[in-house]
């Protein structure tokens, strides 16, 4: 095990795994014990935060034992557990699984642990022995495309009580396959559900594309149906523009540098044309600091724009794609 797997940290679209550390006891023993009907199901821990911080010490020394904690991109908030361990000849156990009530974390926070397990473990099976009582959670697994096997054990004591184990199983070929995809979905779905409801607005305007010449460029483009829309001249960019429509097709904002400008040098070398798209917000800073907890960070100031006349800002994304944001007008 290297110790770059054991500090990964694993991030999806609303929410993250980040391995836990002995600073996490508390947040573990309050969660644990907060709900007696989870904690039914769940292997007792003490309810002493010392004892738990020098479990997680121990644990982390442990060979093939993979602890997450899992945290809301949008709030920042701890919202769970999620582990995956007992990793043998390429099969792995994954539980340890508790997520708060509220929260959206379920689907994701599994896919996230499941990817990992098959990807950058490179494991070939990873199971879960779920009681059979714990109807919600052996639900769960019955529907996500992870076929029941026999449990063996097949029985556990919990306080005293003994319990059936019901296990699932999911191969590396039935996620790659159908699982991954369909969870996929449906993690994109509560993402841009999510969006929507911080930012109040996030409507699609236009794709920025830089060109050497806006005349050469919109000339390409006539052939394939687009008319000019309007153009401008932005000294504070250092550009000058031309929005283009088309029937059917996402308007576009051809863009070149105004002489001595070399705001799209960087762009025009690589040949990256179409480098960036654009989107109405309804507050700009509110937009900036939401994105900026997704890993959006702006690389210019807020300005305002002599074409929209409110303010814009370019953001970059993890993967150097840009965005610029509109404040809409009211």
């Amino acid at each position: 095990m290297t110790d770059v797997l054991r500090s990964r940290r694993l991030t999806g679209l609303s929410f993250q795994l980040r391995p836990v550390s002995e600073d996490d006891a508390e947040y573990i023993v309050n969660l644990r014990s907060a709900d007696s009907q989870k904690q039914k199901y769940l292997n007792p821990i003490s309810p002493d935060v010392e004892a738990q911080r020098a479990w997680l010490q121990k644990q982390s020394q442990v060979e093939g034992d993979y602890y997450f904690l899992v945290q809301d991109r949008f709030t920042q908030q701890n919202v769970g557990l999620i582990g995956l361990y007992d990793i043998s000849e390429g099969r792995g156990e994954w539980g340890r699984w508790i997520i708060e009530d509220g929260s959206l974390a379920a689907i994701e926070s599994v896919n996230l642990l499941m990817s990992f397990g098959f990807h950058d473990l490179g494991l070939a099976e990873i199971y879960c022995r779920t009681v059979s009582e714990n109807t919600s959670v052996v639900k769960f697994h019955d529907g996500y495309a992870q076929r029941r096997a026999a449990a063996a054990p097949n029985t556990v004591e919990l306080r005293g009580e003994t319990f059936e184990l019901v296990e699932h199983v999911l191969t590396k070929e039935e996620y790659v396959e159908t699982t991954a995809a369909k969870w996929g979905s449906f993690c994109q779905n509560i993402f841009n559900r999510r969006l929507q409801a911080e930012l109040g607005v996030f409507e699609f305007h236009h794709i920025g594309i830089a060109a050497k010449s806006i005349d050469a460029a919109a000339a390409g483009y006539r052939l394939v149906g687009y008319a000019d829309e309007a153009r401008f001249t932005d000294p504070g960019q250092g550009v000058h523009g031309l929005f283009m429509t088309a029937k059917s097709q996402p308007r576009i904002e051809l863009l070149e540098n105004m002489d001595g400008s070399k705001t799209l040098d960087s762009w025009l070398s690589h040949s990256v044309t179409p480098y960036h798209f654009a989107y109405y917000v309804k507050d700009i800073e509110t937009a900036m600091s939401t994105m900026g907890r997704l890993g959006i960070r702006p690389i210019t100031p807020v300005k305002k724009s002599v074409y929209f006349q409110t303010p814009i800002v370019f953001m970059v994304m993890p993967n150097r794609f840009i965005v610029e944001l509109i404040e809409i007008s009211e």
